[in-house]
């Protein structure tokens, strides 16, 4: 019966690879496709460019960070030579001054499990806060500033000055949309700043507040379900990578089906090129950085209320590693079962 030895054991290597070999990836596109372009896209000192110069960017970097997190990987372990976008980001905040800017990066280090009070000896609501005006209601320049930095605040755990709350109510156009500067001129209002107040009222608990603005976005929307910046525009209005991503995270956070939303999701992927980055629009082809990065957090399912959660879930295994672990487990098994075989088969 011990013929049987090398039958068992011929079985046992052909089963391993099919054990221990991952499957081939669920989706070779969207969001895993765009990340693979990212990483390849982060320069040497752990930073990102805008694609407007060369060099790192401070905000493009801190963007950069929230669409990793936001894909469930862990920003520090991304490293380019030695050094990961939150490197880049400790050596360079001493530079950040400015409401929004400070918030932006606030919110990429709560998105990467870093303490945004504490991070390269700098406070960075401390930053928000100061530049809080009271005469305009604001913090920052307008509305995009201040509705990121409520966003930042709040999930910081630093409570907002309530008249900020007021000051983006009274910035509120008739049509439901917000002006990047706060003008109230007709027509003025934008897709990204109405995007960006939405989730910063949600988020501090103005949830009521934000019907106008959704009525604004069906009313803006173009028939492929995508958003664009203004409309109407001199500018052209075509659908828009980073306004559709936007506009997606505003629905996500106020709990809306996309689907009853004409699906800006495939509208957003339609931007995406062989390369895995995506175009700015369909009228102006090729890989767009900004676009790129801002996009991911929406393909992904991640909105800007919803970032302290982030740190947590990327430091868990991912499906192909939990499936990898699978595997070898029931290896395991299979070589105690077979051996148990092999014992008795040489005892009879």
């Amino acid at each position: 019966m011990a013929r049987s030895r090398p039958l068992i054991l011929s079985l046992l290597l052909v089963l391993m690879p099919a054990l221990l070999i991952p499957g081939p990836a669920a989706s070779s596109g969207g969001k895993e496709s765009a990340l693979v372009w990212l990483r390849a896209s982060q320069l040497a000192d752990g930073g990102f460019s805008s694609g407007f110069s060369d060099g790192s960017d401070i905000g493009a970097t801190a963007d950069a960070v929230i669409a990793i997190a936001s894909a469930g990987e862990a920003p520090a372990t991304w490293r380019a030579v030695e050094a990961s976008p939150i490197d880049f980001l400790r050596s360079h905040v001493a530079e950040v001054t400015g409401s929004g800017l400070a918030a932006k990066v606030a919110l990429a280090l709560i998105a990467a499990g870093e303490n945004p009070s504490d991070f390269g000896g700098v406070d960075l609501p401390a930053i928000i806060a100061a530049g809080f005006d009271s005469s305009t209601g604001f913090y920052g320049g307008g509305p995009y500033d201040s509705a990121m930095s409520i966003l930042a605040l709040v999930q910081a755990g630093v409570d907002p000055a309530p008249q900020a709350i007021e000051g983006l109510l009274r910035a509120r156009q008739p049509d439901g949309s917000y002006a990047f500067d706060g003008a109230m001129t007709p027509g003025s209002g934008d897709s990204n700043t109405t995007a960006l107040a939405v989730q910063a009222l949600l988020i501090a608990g103005a949830g009521e507040q934000v019907v106008p603005s959704f009525a604004y976005f069906r009313q803006r929307q173009n028939p492929d379900g995508g958003g664009t910046y203004q409309k109407p525009s001199a500018y052209g209005e075509a659908t828009d990578a980073n306004s559709t991503a936007l506009v997606m995270q505003a629905l996500l956070a106020g709990g809306q089906d996309l689907g009853q939303w004409g699906d800006p999701l495939k509208s957003l992927l339609a931007l995406q090129q062989p390369s895995g980055a995506l175009a700015f629009n369909a009228e102006t082809p090729g890989d767009n950085a900004l676009a790129t990065i801002q996009a991911i957090p929406a393909l992904a399912g991640v909105d800007l209320t919803d970032l302290g959660r982030l740190a947590e879930s990327s430091s868990a295994p991912s499906a192909g590693a939990t499936a990898l672990l699978f595997g070898a487990g029931f290896l395991l098994l299979v070589v105690l079962l077979l051996s148990a075989i092999i014992g008795r088969t040489e005892r009879a």
